[in-house]
């Protein structure tokens, strides 16, 4: 049995019930949070001096594409059209397994190293049963708790979206072999086009493999702004399909009514402000999940648009959100002159822990620090400049924190992150097959990694 104690630690709990605390200790019992609050004495424990940190829950990602780790920022400068013929078109499809390994492998890492404890892997280039294998394996071999999202693969996403029983079978396959205990570290769901990819009649039949596997499902929804809605909510409530087993992610043009009904059917949405942001999918829907009953989630989507960086998902989502809010009403010719129904500095990180454990399925074991619930925490140092005085802190967390400032990170109770470095984790060589893939998937692309996007768009790059 392993016990710790952090001792003299800042709380951040982010749970009501148990509350922060200026200074507080926190004790590990086995991997399950044992006390979270008040300074104790313990015994027969590891006691780490904590009193120069942060303490919080992991970071939670409700809404991540690892298999684009290898692409880090190749599509700043690209709408979601570009990618049909860039990442998607040319890159996607020349994925080999070996590369979907290296690829996850990494974002696994830099995921851990940012202080991401959980993340729902929404892995869409599953081009044959070998890719899911390799996936699953880089997954296996990371020590991160992750709901793994069987999707389509890059073929089937750029033709019509089609599938019938036999589609899943490896997926069915697959969670009698590697996901047989719903309380394990490593979970399933299925990754699916849905009506905004798909047709009704695939649209079921994918529904209906998710709920023989008894596992939970995630679409894609509400992109891009412009065209009318799909209104794909309203035509699942229509067609007595929408359940609380289902997550969306985007929803730009999502309709208030469409949250309502996803809110009474106990359903989830994810919303990415950094990605929706820059290739301009449309606007941000959080303020809409407030409104009609959902809590706002937020999710970094892909390292190919964004950094990654969890802290800075929920800074931006609330900053979007309340720049939405004030530009309504300057436009009706009001002021704002007091915090009304804004976003709060809270939501913003309840959206990246809490909410997102819900949205992953996995709030009654993670997403806050609450005894009895399982030790994935992290410890951000107080002592770096950014953080300095700290005097509120989940408001200088919402406004300062980044990656960077994660000095540890614990899952079941394990550092996997400690003094600034992750624990049995060779990041060199990590690095290096990262390097090697992608070299390989470029040149087996033939796709210019300088670049890339301007080159497609056949624009020349600005400056001197």
């Amino acid at each position: 049995m392993t016990r710790t104690l952090l001792k003299g630690a800042a709380i951040l709990s982010m749970d009501p019930s148990v509350g922060d605390h200026r200074r507080g200790d926190v004790l590990v019992d086995n991997g399950v949070l044992a006390h979270v609050g008040p300074p104790i004495e313990a015994v027969d424990c590891e006691i780490v001096d904590a009193s120069d940190a942060i303490v919080m829950p992991g970071l939670i990602d409700a809404h991540r594409h690892l298999w684009y780790a290898g692409i880090r920022g190749d599509d700043m400068n690209a709408t979601i059209f570009d990618l049909y013929t860039g990442s998607w078109g040319k890159l996607a499809a020349a994925f080999t397994p070996e590369d979907v390994y290296a690829f996850t492998r990494a974002g696994i890492a830099n995921a851990l190293d940012s202080g991401i404890t959980t993340l729902f892997d929404w892995c869409h280039v599953i081009n044959t049963p070998e890719h899911a294998e390799a996936a699953v394996q880089a997954h296996q071999e990371m020590r991160m708790r992750a709901v793994f999202g069987y999707g389509e693969s890059m073929t089937q996403k750029l033709s019509p979206v089609l599938s019938d029983a036999e589609s899943w079978r490896h997926a069915t396959q697959l969670r009698e072999r590697h996901f047989a205990s719903d309380d394990a570290r490593l979970t399933m769901a299925l990754a699916l086009p849905g009506l905004d990819l798909s047709t009704p009649e695939t649209t079921r039949t994918d529904i209906a493999a998710a709920r023989a596997m008894n596992v939970p499902m995630s679409f894609h929804l509400g992109v891009p702004m412009g065209p009318p809605p799909n209104l794909s909510i309203k035509r699942l409530v229509e067609y007595g399909l929408l359940g609380s087993d289902m997550s969306f992610a985007h929803c730009c043009n999502t309709t208030a009514e469409e949250f309502r009904m996803l809110a009474d059917h106990g359903g989830h949405a994810i919303s990415c402000p950094s990605c929706d942001a820059s290739l301009n999918l449309g606007a941000s829907p959080s303020r809409r999940m407030r409104e009609n009953g959902l809590a706002p989630c937020f999710g970094a989507d892909a390292v190919s648009a964004g950094s990654g960086d969890l802290f800075e998902e929920a800074r931006l989502g609330l900053c979007i959100e309340r720049s939405d809010y004030g530009l309504d009403r300057f436009a009706r010719g009001e002021a704002v002159v007091a915090h009304g129904d804004r976003i709060t500095t809270r939501q913003a990180l309840e959206a990246v822990t809490s909410v997102a454990a819900h949205s992953c399925w996995l709030g009654d074991r993670v997403g806050t620090l609450t005894p009895g619930k399982r030790a994935d925490l992290i410890l951000l140092r107080a002592s770096d400049s950014n953080l300095w005085p700290a005097s509120n802190l989940l408001d200088t967390v919402v406004s300062s924190a980044h990656c960077g400032n994660v000095d540890a990170v614990m899952i079941d109770g394990d550092f996997v992150k400690r003094d600034g470095s992750l624990v049995g984790v060779d990041t060199a060589a990590i690095r290096a097959d990262l390097v090697h893939a992608r070299d390989r998937l470029y040149a087996a692309a033939d796709y210019d990694g300088i670049e890339p996007t301007l080159a497609r768009l056949g624009s020349q790059p600005s400056g001197h």
